[in-house]
């Protein structure tokens, strides 16, 4: 789970959280809940570096073996 949270930071998955950030904070002063559930699932989604239309790793590019493109 350490690993999960601490590596493969990329520059979308910091766009997720600052995204999650806003929209919680601005649900927040705004008293608006849809806003507060969007920020918490990009929290989520950030956090645990998942998608919700990959399932199981679907959309995973893996490489060829032979060195192929």
């Amino acid at each position: 789970m350490k690993d999960l949270l601490l590596t493969n930071w990329t520059l979308w998955r910091i766009t997720r959280l600052v995204f999650a950030f806003v929209f919680i904070v601005s649900g927040i002063f705004r008293y608006d809940p849809i806003l507060i559930l969007g920020g918490v699932f990009l929290l989520f989604h950030a956090l645990l570096n998942t998608c919700g239309l990959c399932v199981g790793n679907s959309c995973d590019i893996n490489p060829k073996k032979n060195g192929k493109i």
